[in-house]
């Protein structure tokens, strides 16, 4: 579907870029005004890089793209997928079973008190995602954004349970920028999209067994639904 919207692509690493765009036709992404650019590794350098990207290139919309963990059986290693929703996991009071989250103790991550964003954030915010036909309506994709990558199956399963009982359908997965992406997007009121690869299933820190050449081959094809 052809979409000549100016875009800002965002891809985390430069391996992830290099691998998307030998995937992707850089002609094609250019003649619809598309810019990429990296916006680091993590929450904090993400969100960062996203608010100076935005400044610099004033775009229509924003899109993060890049690799993510698997949390649900929904989302299989080696495929693609648009989320509609974003969950901060890891600000707030202690951590493990003892972790007690920002909305859970009435504390908003951002206020809005100064008028730069419409209203206050906490730790969810929804996305924007392309129309996507013969998707449930309830099926609402989610990805949990972390500070650190979960180590075992586990806190993998912990975080998973962050999304609530979604159908089947629904895809769940773990990431490290997309909140910090999304926040700097509403604190602007840009659009906000995000698709990620499944690379792994999240808590195997086994290499051998990712798939990030597939993941990335598979947001090739979800971003040439745009282009």
């Amino acid at each position: 579907m052809a979409d000549a919207k100016s875009t800002l692509l965002l891809i985390p690493t430069s391996g992830e870029r290099s691998k998307l765009l030998s995937h992707s036709d850089s002609l094609a992404l250019a003649s619809r005004r598309w810019h990429c650019e990296l916006c680091g590794f993590g929450l904090v350098a993400a969100a960062a890089a996203t608010m100076q990207a935005i400044q610099v290139h004033q775009p229509e919309r924003v899109l993060l793209a890049g690799i993510a963990g698997g949390l649900s059986d929904s989302a299989a290693v080696g495929s693609a997928h648009w989320f509609q929703r974003v969950i901060c996991d890891g600000i707030g009071v202690g951590e493990g079973d003892a972790f007690v989250s920002a909305d859970s103790l009435a504390w908003k991550q951002w206020s809005g008190t100064d008028g730069r964003s419409p209203d206050p954030i906490g730790d969810r915010l929804d996305l924007v995602t392309p129309e996507q036909p013969g998707k449930p309506a309830n099926a609402i994709n989610t990805l949990v954004s972390v500070g650190a990558a979960s180590a075992d199956a586990a806190l993998a399963s912990r975080r998973r349970s962050l999304a609530g009982s979604p159908p089947t359908e629904a895809v769940i997965a773990e990431d490290m920028e997309a909140f910090g992406v999304a926040m700097a997007c509403r604190m602007t009121s840009t659009p906000c999209m995000v698709v990620r690869g499944i690379s792994n299933v999240a808590g195997d820190r086994d290499h051998s067994k990712w798939q990030i050449d597939l993941a990335i081959q598979a947001v090739a094809g979800r971003l040439a639904e745009l282009v």
